[in-house]
Protein backbone atom coordinates (compact mmCIF):
# COMPACT_ATOMS: atom_id res chain seq x y z
CA UNK A 1 0.00 0.00 0.00
CA UNK A 2 1.26 3.42 -0.70
CA UNK A 3 2.99 5.08 2.28
CA UNK A 4 0.51 7.28 4.49
CA UNK A 5 0.74 11.12 4.24
CA UNK A 6 1.03 12.61 8.11
CA UNK A 7 1.81 16.37 6.62
CA UNK A 8 -0.53 18.88 7.09
CA UNK A 9 0.50 20.76 4.39
CA UNK A 10 0.66 18.50 1.82
CA UNK A 11 -3.09 17.86 2.34
CA UNK A 12 -4.65 20.94 2.67
CA UNK A 13 -2.46 21.24 -0.77
CA UNK A 14 -4.98 18.94 -2.03
CA UNK A 15 -8.15 19.55 -0.12
CA UNK A 16 -8.43 23.01 1.18
CA UNK A 17 -11.74 21.59 3.37
CA UNK A 18 -9.34 19.96 6.08
CA UNK A 19 -8.42 23.34 6.90
CA UNK A 20 -12.17 24.11 8.32
CA UNK A 21 -11.81 20.93 11.00
CA UNK A 22 -9.00 20.85 13.70
CA UNK A 23 -9.95 17.23 14.02
CA UNK A 24 -8.32 16.97 10.28
CA UNK A 25 -5.24 19.30 11.17
CA UNK A 26 -3.46 17.75 13.84
CA UNK A 27 -0.72 15.47 14.19
CA UNK A 28 -1.24 11.65 15.17
CA UNK A 29 1.24 10.55 18.38
CA UNK A 30 0.40 6.63 17.37
CA UNK A 31 3.53 5.21 18.77
CA UNK A 32 2.22 1.47 19.31
CA UNK A 33 -0.66 2.19 16.58
CA UNK A 34 1.17 3.34 13.28
CA UNK A 35 -1.64 0.63 11.54
CA UNK A 36 -4.78 2.67 12.61
CA UNK A 37 -4.84 5.82 10.65
CA UNK A 38 -7.71 8.73 10.93
CA UNK A 39 -9.82 9.15 7.43
CA UNK A 40 -8.33 11.07 4.79
CA UNK A 41 -4.96 11.08 5.85
CA UNK A 42 -3.55 8.43 2.62
CA UNK A 43 -2.64 9.46 -0.40
CA UNK A 44 -5.52 10.11 -3.65
CA UNK A 45 -6.78 7.27 -5.50
CA UNK A 46 -6.30 8.14 -8.62
CA UNK A 47 -6.57 11.22 -11.07
CA UNK A 48 -9.75 11.52 -11.31
CA UNK A 49 -10.16 12.02 -7.34
CA UNK A 50 -12.71 15.06 -6.66
CA UNK A 51 -12.53 15.82 -10.61
CA UNK A 52 -15.26 18.37 -11.64
CA UNK A 53 -18.37 16.68 -13.98
CA UNK A 54 -20.95 19.42 -13.47
CA UNK A 55 -22.93 20.78 -11.62
CA UNK A 56 -26.83 20.57 -10.84
CA UNK A 57 -29.19 23.78 -10.47
CA UNK A 58 -32.66 25.15 -8.75
CA UNK A 59 -33.94 27.36 -10.84
CA UNK A 60 -37.32 27.99 -8.45
CA UNK A 61 -36.79 31.57 -7.92
CA UNK A 62 -39.77 32.44 -6.63
CA UNK A 63 -39.20 29.75 -3.70
CA UNK A 64 -35.70 31.49 -2.76
CA UNK A 65 -37.28 34.89 -2.12
CA UNK A 66 -36.89 35.75 1.66
CA UNK A 67 -34.12 32.72 2.29
CA UNK A 68 -30.38 32.48 2.88
CA UNK A 69 -27.77 29.86 1.67
CA UNK A 70 -25.63 30.29 5.21
CA UNK A 71 -24.84 34.27 5.10
CA UNK A 72 -25.81 34.84 1.49
CA UNK A 73 -29.39 35.96 0.52
CA UNK A 74 -30.69 33.60 -2.28
CA UNK A 75 -33.98 36.25 -3.51
CA UNK A 76 -34.02 35.85 -6.86
CA UNK A 77 -30.94 33.18 -7.30
CA UNK A 78 -30.42 30.33 -8.85
CA UNK A 79 -28.94 27.62 -6.44
CA UNK A 80 -26.51 25.84 -7.93
CA UNK A 81 -24.55 22.69 -6.45
CA UNK A 82 -20.76 21.79 -7.87
CA UNK A 83 -20.50 17.96 -8.51
CA UNK A 84 -16.86 16.04 -8.66
CA UNK A 85 -16.28 12.11 -8.83
CA UNK A 86 -15.40 10.51 -5.60
CA UNK A 87 -13.46 7.46 -5.33
CA UNK A 88 -15.57 6.97 -1.84
CA UNK A 89 -12.26 5.12 0.15
CA UNK A 90 -12.18 6.81 3.31
CA UNK A 91 -8.10 7.40 3.27
CA UNK A 92 -8.25 9.56 0.19
CA UNK A 93 -7.63 13.06 1.24
CA UNK A 94 -9.65 14.34 -1.31
CA UNK A 95 -12.54 12.23 -1.10
CA UNK A 96 -13.24 11.19 2.23
CA UNK A 97 -15.40 14.04 3.16
CA UNK A 98 -17.86 14.87 0.34
CA UNK A 99 -17.37 11.37 -1.27
CA UNK A 100 -16.96 8.48 1.50
CA UNK A 101 -18.20 9.72 4.35
CA UNK A 102 -21.10 11.67 2.55
CA UNK A 103 -22.33 8.69 0.83
CA UNK A 104 -21.75 6.46 3.84
CA UNK A 105 -23.85 8.80 6.05
CA UNK A 106 -26.77 8.57 3.23
CA UNK A 107 -26.63 4.57 3.43
CA UNK A 108 -27.03 5.12 6.96
CA UNK A 109 -29.72 6.85 7.22
CA UNK A 110 -31.53 5.20 4.93
CA UNK A 111 -31.08 2.16 6.23
CA UNK A 112 -32.53 3.48 9.40
CA UNK A 113 -35.17 5.14 8.82
CA UNK A 114 -36.30 1.73 7.17
CA UNK A 115 -35.75 0.26 10.83
CA UNK A 116 -38.24 2.77 11.76
CA UNK A 117 -40.34 2.41 9.41
CA UNK A 118 -40.93 -1.47 10.57
CA UNK A 119 -41.35 -0.61 14.30
CA UNK A 120 -38.03 -0.60 15.56
CA UNK A 121 -38.06 2.49 17.40
CA UNK A 122 -36.41 6.20 17.35
CA UNK A 123 -32.84 6.36 16.59
CA UNK A 124 -30.52 7.17 19.07
CA UNK A 125 -26.82 8.36 19.27
CA UNK A 126 -24.87 5.93 21.84
CA UNK A 127 -20.96 6.48 22.77
CA UNK A 128 -19.58 3.20 23.78
CA UNK A 129 -16.28 3.81 25.73
CA UNK A 130 -13.53 1.63 27.33
CA UNK A 131 -11.48 2.07 30.48
CA UNK A 132 -7.52 2.51 29.87
CA UNK A 133 -6.45 -0.98 30.25
CA UNK A 134 -9.42 -1.86 27.81
CA UNK A 135 -7.90 0.38 25.40
CA UNK A 136 -5.00 -1.89 24.77
CA UNK A 137 -6.42 -4.50 23.42
CA UNK A 138 -6.73 -5.34 19.59
CA UNK A 139 -9.06 -4.09 17.83
CA UNK A 140 -10.68 -7.20 16.89
CA UNK A 141 -11.71 -7.87 21.09
CA UNK A 142 -12.42 -4.27 21.34
CA UNK A 143 -15.09 -4.28 18.41
CA UNK A 144 -17.13 -7.76 20.44
CA UNK A 145 -17.12 -6.26 23.36
CA UNK A 146 -18.33 -2.70 22.31
CA UNK A 147 -21.33 -4.76 20.38
CA UNK A 148 -21.87 -7.18 23.73
CA UNK A 149 -21.85 -4.08 25.67
CA UNK A 150 -24.65 -2.27 23.54
CA UNK A 151 -26.72 -5.56 23.94
CA UNK A 152 -26.39 -6.29 27.34
CA UNK A 153 -27.77 -2.08 27.59
CA UNK A 154 -30.57 -3.27 25.55
CA UNK A 155 -29.95 -1.63 22.13
CA UNK A 156 -31.40 -3.85 19.96
CA UNK A 157 -30.49 -2.99 16.70
CA UNK A 158 -27.03 -0.31 15.62
CA UNK A 159 -24.09 0.53 13.48
CA UNK A 160 -21.20 1.42 15.05
CA UNK A 161 -18.09 3.56 13.71
CA UNK A 162 -15.02 3.23 15.22
CA UNK A 163 -12.73 5.99 16.80
CA UNK A 164 -9.49 5.07 17.63
CA UNK A 165 -8.18 8.97 17.95
CA UNK A 166 -9.13 11.42 20.57
CA UNK A 167 -7.55 15.54 20.75
CA UNK A 168 -5.86 15.61 23.90
CA UNK A 169 -6.59 18.16 26.31
CA UNK A 170 -4.87 21.04 24.85
CA UNK A 171 -6.15 20.29 21.30
CA UNK A 172 -2.23 20.10 19.95
CA UNK A 173 -2.36 16.69 18.81
CA UNK A 174 -4.35 12.99 18.07
CA UNK A 175 -4.08 10.34 21.42
CA UNK A 176 -4.71 6.69 20.94
CA UNK A 177 -8.21 6.25 22.33
CA UNK A 178 -10.15 3.89 20.76
CA UNK A 179 -14.50 4.45 20.96
CA UNK A 180 -17.32 3.49 19.17
CA UNK A 181 -20.13 5.87 18.27
CA UNK A 182 -23.02 3.98 17.43
CA UNK A 183 -26.59 4.87 15.70
CA UNK A 184 -29.52 2.58 16.98
CA UNK A 185 -32.56 1.47 18.35
CA UNK A 186 -33.63 0.76 22.27
CA UNK A 187 -35.65 -1.74 23.55
CA UNK A 188 -38.75 -0.81 25.06
CA UNK A 189 -39.69 2.64 25.75
CA UNK A 190 -36.56 3.69 24.50
CA UNK A 191 -34.74 7.10 26.16
CA UNK A 192 -37.16 9.13 26.30
CA UNK A 193 -38.27 7.50 29.67
CA UNK A 194 -34.84 8.28 31.55
CA UNK A 195 -34.99 12.50 29.05
CA UNK A 196 -37.92 13.01 30.83
CA UNK A 197 -37.32 11.45 34.39
CA UNK A 198 -36.94 13.69 37.33
CA UNK A 199 -34.72 11.94 39.74
CA UNK A 200 -31.06 12.19 41.85
CA UNK A 201 -28.01 10.33 40.60
CA UNK A 202 -28.32 7.38 42.68
CA UNK A 203 -32.18 6.36 41.83
CA UNK A 204 -30.64 4.57 38.59
CA UNK A 205 -29.02 2.19 40.04
CA UNK A 206 -32.46 0.42 40.35
CA UNK A 207 -34.22 1.25 37.77
CA UNK A 208 -35.37 -0.45 34.65
CA UNK A 209 -34.99 1.88 32.56
CA UNK A 210 -31.72 2.53 30.45
CA UNK A 211 -29.83 4.76 32.53
CA UNK A 212 -30.66 2.05 34.86
CA UNK A 213 -28.80 -0.95 33.10
CA UNK A 214 -26.05 1.81 31.90
CA UNK A 215 -24.88 1.72 35.73
CA UNK A 216 -25.65 -1.58 36.60
CA UNK A 217 -23.24 -2.77 33.18
CA UNK A 218 -20.43 -0.33 33.85
CA UNK A 219 -19.81 -1.60 37.34
CA UNK A 220 -19.53 -5.54 35.69
CA UNK A 221 -17.69 -4.63 32.92
CA UNK A 222 -16.23 -0.96 33.11
CA UNK A 223 -17.28 -0.10 30.08
CA UNK A 224 -19.61 3.12 29.20
CA UNK A 225 -22.64 3.12 27.35
CA UNK A 226 -24.06 6.66 27.16
CA UNK A 227 -27.24 7.92 24.71
CA UNK A 228 -26.43 11.81 23.74
CA UNK A 229 -28.53 13.88 23.30
CA UNK A 230 -32.13 13.94 20.96
CA UNK A 231 -31.10 14.57 17.20
CA UNK A 232 -31.53 17.77 15.91
CA UNK A 233 -34.17 18.26 12.94
CA UNK A 234 -33.01 18.07 9.67
CA UNK A 235 -33.15 20.97 6.99
CA UNK A 236 -35.71 18.22 5.00
CA UNK A 237 -38.25 18.77 7.63
CA UNK A 238 -39.50 17.06 11.22
CA UNK A 239 -37.77 14.16 10.84
CA UNK A 240 -34.07 13.99 12.96
CA UNK A 241 -31.36 14.80 11.16
CA UNK A 242 -29.64 10.90 11.12
CA UNK A 243 -27.53 12.07 8.52
CA UNK A 244 -26.09 15.13 9.94
CA UNK A 245 -24.95 12.58 12.99
CA UNK A 246 -23.83 9.55 10.76
CA UNK A 247 -21.56 12.54 8.49
CA UNK A 248 -20.08 13.96 11.72
CA UNK A 249 -19.28 10.08 13.02
CA UNK A 250 -17.82 8.84 10.09
CA UNK A 251 -15.71 12.09 8.56
CA UNK A 252 -13.30 12.03 11.74
CA UNK A 253 -12.95 7.92 12.35
CA UNK A 254 -10.38 5.60 11.72
CA UNK A 255 -9.51 2.99 9.53
CA UNK A 256 -6.62 0.26 9.82
CA UNK A 257 -4.31 -0.54 6.92
CA UNK A 258 -2.02 -3.37 6.50
CA UNK A 259 -5.15 -6.10 6.54
CA UNK A 260 -7.83 -6.81 3.13
CA UNK A 261 -10.22 -4.50 4.27
CA UNK A 262 -11.04 -2.79 7.14
CA UNK A 263 -14.86 -2.21 8.14
CA UNK A 264 -15.11 1.22 9.87
CA UNK A 265 -19.28 0.88 9.83
CA UNK A 266 -20.22 -2.79 11.30
CA UNK A 267 -23.73 -3.35 11.78
CA UNK A 268 -25.25 -5.25 14.58
CA UNK A 269 -28.28 -6.70 16.04
CA UNK A 270 -32.49 -6.50 13.95
CA UNK A 271 -30.34 -4.61 11.03
CA UNK A 272 -27.20 -6.54 10.51
CA UNK A 273 -26.64 -7.52 6.90
CA UNK A 274 -28.02 -11.17 7.48
CA UNK A 275 -30.99 -10.33 9.20
CA UNK A 276 -32.05 -6.68 7.18
CA UNK A 277 -32.28 -6.49 3.88
CA UNK A 278 -33.24 -3.00 1.90
CA UNK A 279 -34.17 -2.13 -0.99
CA UNK A 280 -31.14 -0.40 -3.21
CA UNK A 281 -31.79 3.63 -2.42
CA UNK A 282 -32.00 6.42 -5.51
CA UNK A 283 -30.37 9.42 -3.69
CA UNK A 284 -31.65 12.52 -4.40
CA UNK A 285 -30.45 15.77 -4.20
CA UNK A 286 -32.12 18.48 -2.56
CA UNK A 287 -31.93 22.51 -2.39
CA UNK A 288 -30.69 23.50 0.68
CA UNK A 289 -32.79 27.20 0.66
CA UNK A 290 -36.27 25.52 -0.69
CA UNK A 291 -35.82 21.52 -0.33
CA UNK A 292 -37.00 20.80 -3.67
CA UNK A 293 -35.04 18.42 -5.98
CA UNK A 294 -32.16 19.54 -8.00
CA UNK A 295 -31.65 19.06 -11.85
CA UNK A 296 -28.21 18.58 -14.15
CA UNK A 297 -27.71 21.41 -15.74
CA UNK A 298 -24.98 23.52 -17.74
CA UNK A 299 -23.56 26.95 -17.27
CA UNK A 300 -23.98 28.80 -19.91
CA UNK A 301 -22.71 32.50 -18.81
CA UNK A 302 -18.69 31.94 -19.95
CA UNK A 303 -18.36 35.75 -17.91
CA UNK A 304 -18.29 34.13 -14.68
CA UNK A 305 -16.78 31.08 -13.88
CA UNK A 306 -16.80 28.65 -11.26
CA UNK A 307 -14.38 28.08 -8.82
CA UNK A 308 -14.33 24.29 -9.77
CA UNK A 309 -10.58 22.73 -7.75
CA UNK A 310 -11.55 21.77 -4.11
CA UNK A 311 -7.97 22.54 -3.01
CA UNK A 312 -8.62 26.26 -3.90
CA UNK A 313 -9.63 28.42 -0.55
CA UNK A 314 -12.62 29.96 -2.37
CA UNK A 315 -14.16 26.57 -3.27
CA UNK A 316 -17.63 25.92 -2.46
CA UNK A 317 -19.93 23.60 -2.23
CA UNK A 318 -23.33 25.71 -3.42
CA UNK A 319 -23.21 28.92 -5.23
CA UNK A 320 -25.72 31.05 -6.45
CA UNK A 321 -26.09 32.67 -9.53
CA UNK A 322 -28.87 34.90 -11.79
CA UNK A 323 -31.20 33.24 -13.85
CA UNK A 324 -30.18 35.45 -16.48
CA UNK A 325 -27.28 36.81 -18.22
CA UNK A 326 -26.09 40.49 -18.63
CA UNK A 327 -27.77 40.52 -22.04
CA UNK A 328 -31.36 39.01 -21.28
CA UNK A 329 -30.57 35.02 -22.32
CA UNK A 330 -30.50 32.21 -19.74
CA UNK A 331 -27.55 31.42 -17.57
CA UNK A 332 -28.50 27.82 -17.63
CA UNK A 333 -29.70 25.13 -19.88
CA UNK A 334 -31.32 21.81 -18.62
CA UNK A 335 -29.47 18.58 -19.47
CA UNK A 336 -32.03 16.51 -17.62
CA UNK A 337 -34.65 14.55 -20.09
Amino acid sequence: MDKVLQSYSRRLAINSQISKNLYWKLPVLDKGYENFVPVGRGVPSSLNCAKYVGIRTCEDVESHAGKFLGTRDATGMVVVKHMHWWCHRPLCPRCFIRGWATRGARSIESRLEEGTRRGYGKVEHIVVSFNSDDAKLDWKVLRKKACLALKDRGVIGNCTVFHGYSMNRERTFLVWHPHYHALGYLEGDGFDRCRRCVHVREDCSDCDGFKGKEVRGFKRDGILVKVLSARKKSFYGDKPNVFGTAFYQLHHSTTKIGIGRFHVVVWNGNVSNKQFKTPKVVFDVKCPVCKESMHRAKYEDKSRPFVEDIADPDYESFSLRPLLQSDGSPSFSHLDV
